[in-house]
């Protein structure tokens, strides 16, 4: 197969890489990769790849609340991925389109960007060509949690800030009205390729161009018909991407800045959050309390002296890299506050509401601005009240069990939140050689469904053994989540590998280590296992029992047969409804003498899809097809909860069986 690669578009990590890429048909396809890195990282324009790969489906998500990357795609005009195996030929591009030379002067562009002094690169990259890697995140945490990622990627500013120089130099050069809006015509389109074609700067281009034309030929409309036109062009050019929480968030942004126009910059402030509001805790789940301040009085710095700072310094930097590293200097100082400023108190982990109830209070707050008083604010934070508590005290529980591919992740929470506990982390097994930084699932599917459920927090985070498809995304927990007591078997304090992971990260948990009777207070389950302390292996797996739901729950971990004989004899009135397979489904757990005594009535299996390892082994399948016991599958079903509570108790799986077939 052929490929036509651009160098701007790829996204390299450690002996990997990914991007967008075009076949021979001008179909768009996300490729994968890990062949041939370093020829890769020294590509400098478009070239066509002759590649051995394999095509797949981009799937759903498989928990609740998970980023769907198959609709996100799918907005962007990409339905497969490409895996790709072998390159066997590289070549030019012989005939250059002119968007092959934009994307190949893009890629100049962010490789001179790379070579300004940090975070200066940061900040040229993602302002003026839409290029932000991990490094913008860590660098630049507090932009994010103060809610001002709409400064580099959304909001037009730095649209408005390249027409308004360009316009100053275009009438200074003496040249007439109409053929500077002609040519800032034909710009803003160039510039939307180079700044990366982002979903939010496409708002602020269509708009822009609607009001040069019209000012072309000298007509006027309202601003309100203009952001409406914006709309109605997006839907023609791209209708997917207002699917996109960006293209959302600019359009609701763009219209707030029309519907407060009459407002003073404080009052205007203050309403286009409370309009953004709703948006933002139904998609991100949190809002900080400083949000208002910060856009209050970051976004007039960030006009008035960030913006032409960045311009004069990448315009200089050739002949004055002194001026860069002051720069430089001053945007650390400006981050560093930024950064401080988000880790105050006051960020809220507000949940996920009802869309309906977010139209709600989003038709609230337009009407409070129309025709403000006191009685309709109290009744609008009266509504943020009851929603917020809804959320956080729950009338049912749950027993979740995390789609995490091949690995273990459990939920197991009482009404109105009484208790949080997790048992296992999930995480990637790693072979060979190690990510440098490694890549974590918690934040995309556990992290992200307990905040979207208006939890920060963990009580009792359980790791069953040592194995990292068990505990890999311990560091990720520890660090997006306050986890109050972490509790592992007795002897995984001399396994320094195991504490490595947990340590560093600890922060104010309090670690407990327990073996087969311990008793913890506050602890809502029974531990039977391990009877005596090891280094965290299988054979050393906490088993937990509880009971939730008018059902008797049984956690295995890894243990293997030997281990499940030993609880047999240890605990001879020991039984279960639901049981949670030992070593997911491996032939090395789950025996015939241990399923007879045991005697479930419902078994689930965690275990990733198409793994190595072949699990869960049919010859376990068939020892629960003939004991006629229901079992539940993550590879099959995804997530598989079991809901109960004052609203009656019932299982619920996020996907049907067809849901992941190509």
């Amino acid at each position: 197969m052929e490929l036509l690669i651009h160098p701007d578009e790829l996204k390299i990590k450690d002996d990997s890489y990914s991007g967008v890429c075009k076949s021979k048909d001008n179909k768009k396809y996300i490729f994968y990769s890990n062949q041939d890195i370093n020829y890769i990282k020294h590509l400098h324009s478009a070239v066509n790849l002759t590649v051995n790969c394999k095509i797949s489906p981009i799937h759903l998500p498989t928990n609740e609340n998970e980023f769907n990357m198959k609709e996100y795609y799918q907005s962007n005009d990409i339905y497969e991925s490409i895996y790709v195996s072998k390159i066997t030929k590289i070549e030019a591009v012989n005939r250059i389109s002119i968007i092959d030379k934009l994307h190949n002067f893009r890629q100049k562009l962010i490789e001179y960007g790379n070579a300004l002094p940090k975070p200066l690169n940061l900040y040229f990259n993602s302002l003026f060509l839409g290029k932000m890697d991990d490094s913008f995140n860590d660098e630049l945490s507090g932009v994010k949690t103060l809610g001002l990622i709409h400064l580099f990627s959304i909001s037009g500013l730095h649209v408005f800030y390249i027409i308004g120089v360009l316009t100053f130099l275009f009438i200074n050069c003496k040249i007439s009205r109409e053929k500077y809006l002609l040519l800032l015509i034909i710009i803003l389109p160039i510039f939307f390729i180079l700044a990366g074609s982002s979903i939010g700067l496409l708002r602020s281009i269509i708009s822009v161009e609607i009001s040069m034309v019209l000012a072309l030929f000298k007509r006027k409309i309202s601003s309100l018909d203009i952001w409406s036109l914006s709309i109605i062009i997006n839907l023609f050019l791209q209708p997917q991407m207002l699917i996109q929480f960006g293209c959302q968030l600019s359009y609701v942004l763009a219209f707030g800045l029309v519907y407060t126009k009459n407002l003073n910059t404080y009052f205007q402030t203050i309403f286009m959050n409370l309009i953004s509001l709703p948006l933002i805790i139904y998609r991100i789940f949190e809002w900080h309390l400083l949000t208002m301040l910060a856009n209050f009085i970051v976004i007039p710095i960030f006009s008035i002296i960030i913006m032409p700072l960045i311009t004069i310094s990448i315009l200089t930097y050739p002949l004055i890299p002194f001026f860069s590293d002051i720069t430089a200097t001053i945007l650390s100082y400006f981050d560093n506050i930024l950064n401080f400023i988000g880790k105050l108190p006051g960020n809220i982990t507000f949940g996920k509401p009802n869309v309906f109830v977010c139209l709600i209070l989003l038709i609230m707050t337009l009407f409070l601005i129309a025709n403000y008083s006191n009685k309709k604010m109290i009744i609008l934070l009266i509504a943020y009240i009851c929603s917020y508590v809804f959320i956080h005290f729950p009338i049912s529980g749950e027993v979740t069990t995390f789609d995490v591919g091949q690995g273990d992740s459990f939920l197991i929470r009482e009404p109105f939140n009484k208790s949080i506990t997790m048992i296992d982390t999930g995480g990637k097994v790693q072979f060979g050689k190690t990510s440098s930084s490694p890549k974590y699932k918690a934040p995309k599917i556990s992290i992200n469904y307990l905040k979207s459920h208006g939890l920060n927090y963990i009580d009792n985070l359980v790791l069953t053994h040592q194995d990292a498809d068990h505990t890999g995304d311990v560091p990720s927990i520890l660090n997006n989540l306050y986890v109050k007591r972490i509790i592992i078997g007795e002897g995984t304090k001399d396994n320094k590998n195991f504490m490595d992971k947990i340590l560093p990260n600890l922060k104010s948990t309090k670690l407990i280590f327990v073996s087969a009777n311990s008793k913890i207070f506050n602890f809502p389950f029974e531990i039977y296992h391990p009877f005596k302390p090891g280094l965290g292996n299988n054979e050393d797996s906490i088993v937990l029992g509880t009971r939730k739901g008018n059902l008797n729950w049984l956690f295995m971990g890894d243990l293997g047969q030997n281990g499940e004989i030993d609880i047999i004899n240890k605990y001879p009135n020991l039984t279960a409804d639901v049981l949670k397979l030992g070593h997911h489904g491996s032939k090395n757990s789950s025996s015939d003498k241990f399923l007879d005594f045991i005697h479930p009535k419902v078994a689930i299996i965690s275990a990733g899809r198409n793994n190595r390892y072949h699990h869960p082994n049919n010859e376990v399948l068939d020892k629960l097809y003939k004991r006629q016991i229901t079992y539940f599958n993550t590879q099959k079903q995804g997530m598989i909860s079991y809901k109960y509570g004052f609203l009656g108790n019932y299982w619920k799986t996020f996907l049907k069986e067809n849901d992941l077939e190509d």
